[in-house]
């Protein structure tokens, strides 16, 4: 309890009176706490404790007008406060629990690519081995995929993300079990669950770190950086694992990555088992059954078309890339017949060196990685000043994110990665070139996803709801699954550079519905600050050249 003593001059009786006003505060821990004080107000140099004890017990002062009047005084002087500021000591507590969840998911997430890595650089070579058609095989997975989508978001949202990615790392074992003998009923089945699996590693993972990262209360801020780092560490490892499916496929033949994959995957279940809690979905604390999650999935994307535009242009995005996986070996097959034995890229048989390249396209993805922080604060310095006032507002609704500038970046790099996937389709097979011209174009697209992936996660976080994000992610996957098995299967009757062109027009159609999620007036300022920007350069560049030419 603190006391304020206040003389006061009574007009009628001219007599000092000393008033008692109590003031009374409670510190961070809910305990009332005393503070003493003399009748001058508390000084800018009192300490926390003593500028908390505001709130004033007016009590007892009704019967004197003028008293009350003089306590409402003080209580607009002294105005009461409940935050406290944040000790050097707490921040510090945070900073080490933030440290810690990011390696716990990380680790884990570590091992998962890997292993995810090491079967992908050979699939093709392995079922063109079997003598079976690769891409009939292929795109069953993801036929597979698409049937299970509806399902698989409720099934990780109603039990839990972590038994989700527990199962994941399960099946994941047993299909790399599968595709190590050539039999066909076992290379249909595994990649039957193979279309489960990936709607479990594209949606499981990324909910179970959104929402794990929210309960624990740290900022919004760190989850674009742990998001960053979840891309980072996927193409790290995706660069690892080409290395290692290279020495693996030398010393083991084809199925030497898989084997490899069976290894990684038991020790990424064993961190999930035990580093991870587990987190549901949930609508605002209520437990949801199996049909709920479906329904309540379909009712979101139905009402809110931001969320469906997201899905298609994901969708079509993510189809693009999974038909390039498939493509891009075909492709630098087709044109490595005429390079020279010394290109770079070719083994000593004249062959792609696939687990090498495999590894640079991830290199390059790291790069892209690193740059897309940076890529979206340069995106974010064309803003106009009134969007940055905004932005330091605070948005609720966009959970402190700003949409713009990621928006505005994922449609540049969707209009790169357009032209980018057409190059193989302006290159003769007989040129001597275009085996290199064409892998520095894979190259340089793949950098491209490593800037737009994790935008594309920061997307979601922010549009999409925490709770219900797993059901949502895999029912929009829909449109994913049905884009890369048409576009695999139609490989068999339509030539290589048809498909890329195709790639081409779905990475277009995804830049201009990437672009509906901006606000005119907002790109339209950012496109008038841009060609500024240029102008001023453009006439810098000419005044030092013809200062040159003077001197």
């Amino acid at each position: 309890m603190m006391k304020h003593n206040v003389g006061i001059v009574d007009d009628d009786d001219m007599v000092n009176t000393d008033v008692s006003i109590s003031m009374s505060g409670d510190d961070e821990l809910g305990d009332s706490s005393s503070c003493s004080a003399s009748s001058s107000p508390p000084s800018p140099n009192s300490t926390a404790s003593d500028r908390d004890c505001t709130e004033f017990d007016l009590k007892g002062l009704e019967s004197n007008p003028k008293l009350l009047a003089i306590g409402r005084s003080m209580q607009d002087t002294f105005p009461t406060t409940t935050s406290h500021p944040t000790s050097p000591s707490k921040e510090l507590q945070e900073t080490t629990m933030f440290a810690q969840f990011r390696w716990q998911y990380l680790l884990a997430y570590i091992g998962i690519m890997l292993a995810d890595g090491l079967q992908g650089t050979h699939l093709y070579v392995l079922y063109e081995g079997y003598g079976y058609s690769v891409a009939s095989l292929y795109s069953l997975g993801f036929v597979s995929g698409a049937f299970s989508s509806p399902f698989t978001g409720a099934f990780v949202d109603k039990f839990g993300r972590k038994k989700a990615a527990m199962l994941y790392c399960l099946l994941e074992i047993v299909i790399n079990y599968m595709e190590q003998y050539p039999i066909l009923i076992g290379l249909v089945m595994s990649r039957v669950i193979g279309g489960i699996t990936t709607n479990l590693l594209c949606s499981c993972f990324e909910t179970w770190l959104v929402t794990e990262h929210r309960s624990r209360g740290f900022s919004e801020e760190k989850l674009e950086i742990i998001l960053r780092d979840s891309g980072i560490v996927s193409n790290s490892a995706a660069i690892l694992s080409g290395f290692l499916a290279h020495c693996l496929a030398s010393a083991l033949g084809p199925v030497g990555p898989f084997q490899g994959a069976v290894t990684t995957t038991f020790f990424a279940l064993i961190l999930v088992a035990s580093l991870w809690t587990e987190n549901y979905g949930d609508a605002g604390g209520v437990v949801l059954s199996f049909h709920g999650h479906i329904a309540g999935a379909f009712s979101t994307i139905s009402k809110d078309s931001k969320i469906s535009r997201i899905g298609l242009i994901q969708g079509l995005v993510e189809g693009a890339l999974q038909t390039f996986v498939f493509l891009w070996s075909p492709a630098l097959r087709q044109l490595s017949a005429s390079a020279p034995s010394s290109t770079i890229g070719l083994d000593e048989y004249g062959e792609p060196a696939y687990g090498l390249i495999f590894g640079a396209f991830m290199a390059c993805a790291v790069v892209g990685g690193f740059v897309a922080p940076i890529s979206r604060r340069l995106v974010f310095s064309f803003l106009p000043l009134k969007r940055k006032k905004d932005l330091m507002a605070n948005d609720e609704e966009s959970h402190g994110l700003d949409p713009t500038p990621v928006n505005i970046l994922c449609t540049l790099c969707y209009l790169v990665g357009a032209a980018l996937l057409f190059v193989p389709c302006a290159l003769t097979k007989d040129s001597p070139h275009a085996f290199s011209i064409c892998f520095v174009s894979f190259m340089i697209y793949e950098f491209v996803v490593g800037v737009y992936v994790p935008s594309e996660g920061v997307i979601r976080s922010i549009y999409m709801p925490s709770e219900s994000m797993c059901s949502i992610i895999n029912i929009l996957r829909i449109i994913t699954n049905v884009a890369v098995a048409l576009g695999v299967f139609s490989t068999t009757f339509v030539p290589i550079k048809a498909s890329f062109a195709a790639l081409s027009t779905m990475m277009i159609i995804a830049a201009v519905l990437q672009l509906s999620l901006i606000p005119q007036e907002e790109f339209h300022s950012f496109y008038v600050s841009v060609m500024e920007s240029a102008h001023f350069w453009r006439r810098s560049s000419k005044l030092v050249s013809e200062t040159k030419k003077i001197h």
